[in-house]
């Protein structure tokens, strides 16, 4: 199986697991160790979802049902991923710093301006 077969083959296995697994998963990367943990368990249920947690910790560190779900449940409604408003809340942020009395002396909030200003500009 070539890498596109085998990409879509996991994509199609899970789709269907529970849509609470797919949310769980921190990125797709945990998707393709998931499948390929469950192809080298036969013994295990054919589908994640079945499980037992320590089968899902085993295959990926951490168990994807682990996580707050209303962030699943908000996601379905959301256009984007929400990278967007993170970072006008960055860039809100790196002002307040800039702005706030919270300096005890000159310079104090530059390491924070410093590091924002390295993921997003200003």
């Amino acid at each position: 199986m070539n890498a596109r077969e085998r990409l879509a083959a996991v994509a199609d296995w899970l789709g269907y697991n529970d849509e609470q697994l797919s949310f769980g998963l921190r990125n797709a990367f945990d998707a393709l160790r998931l499948y390929d943990y469950s192809q080298a368990h036969p013994e295990l249920p054919e589908m994640a979802d079945e499980w037992e947690e320590s089968d899902l910790i085993a295959a990926l560190g951490y168990s994807p049902y682990e996580f707050d779900q209303s962030e699943a449940i908000l996601s379905h409604e959301a256009d984007t991923s929400g990278a967007g408003k993170a970072a006008e809340a960055i860039r809100a942020a790196r002002k307040l710093l800039d702005s706030v009395a919270f300096v005890a002396k000159d310079g104090d909030t530059a390491p924070v301006i410093e590091a924002l200003d390295e993921v997003i500009p200003a």
